[in-house]
């Protein structure tokens, strides 16, 4: 796993060659997720769990008013669910996932004199990291337990997520941006093996505060 997100971050960085004009950038930001779908025909039910995200992109010009945009970043995704314990109290089980992801995203840009405008999309894979289940427990009790990626009957999500990114923003002259985004989650995260059937996606919403350095 850590050799194939070297080799990701790799390839990122070589694709500043693809033009004069190419800049790396760095961001941070809060994320606000969860996990939707069915298991054994139940709709899924939690609320949205907040996080945040870091990590590097290349902006390089493709041409006029388009640019491709490879973003490399490390997530926090997940969900949080209610357990009632009896009429009055009940657990707080917060899924916390963990990704390495990779977004290959196509921009729109309006080329103002003092700041552009941005509006784009792009496919994502994601590559699970050490990952965990806190419960919270009346009392102020807290226990975790490690979360499994695999397709095996013991595991509890498979590790490769895929889907679509969609994200606009605003980027000024000088290279500081702020950008807001929408992951969408297409893979089921079920392992095939899993005695539970149904259907479960991540979704992942994030507004980004960043820097484009200049390409000298």
């Amino acid at each position: 796993m850590k050799k194939i997100i070297f080799i990701l971050f790799v390839l990122c960085l070589q694709l500043t060659g693809f033009a004069q004009k190419s800049r790396v950038g760095f961001f941070i930001g809060p994320v606000f997720s969860d996990l939707r779908g069915t298991v054994d025909g139940k709709k899924l039910i939690g609320d949205t769990k907040s996080g945040f995200a870091a990590g590097f992109l290349v902006d390089a010009p493709i041409k006029n008013h388009f640019d491709f945009q490879p973003t490399l970043y490390y997530v926090q995704k997940g969900t949080i669910k209610q357990k009632p314990l009896g009429p009055t109290q009940k657990d707080e089980i917060s899924i916390e996932l963990r990704y390495a992801e990779l977004d290959l995203n196509f921009l729109y840009n309006t080329n103002g004199a003092k700041g552009s405008f941005f509006i784009g999309a792009g496919p994502s894979i994601s590559f699970n990291l050490p990952s965990k289940t806190l419960t919270k427990s009346p009392g102020d009790l807290k226990s975790e337990t490690e979360i499994t990626f695999g397709n095996a009957i013991s595991n509890n999500y498979r590790g490769v997520d895929f889907g679509a990114n969609f994200l606009t923003g605003f980027k000024m002259s000088g290279g500081f941006f702020v950008s807001a985004n929408y992951s969408l989650g297409l893979r089921n995260l079920i392992p095939e093996a899993s005695l539970a059937k149904g259907d479960t996606k991540n979704t992942c919403f994030g507004v980004s505060l960043g820097w484009l350095i200049k390409n000298k």
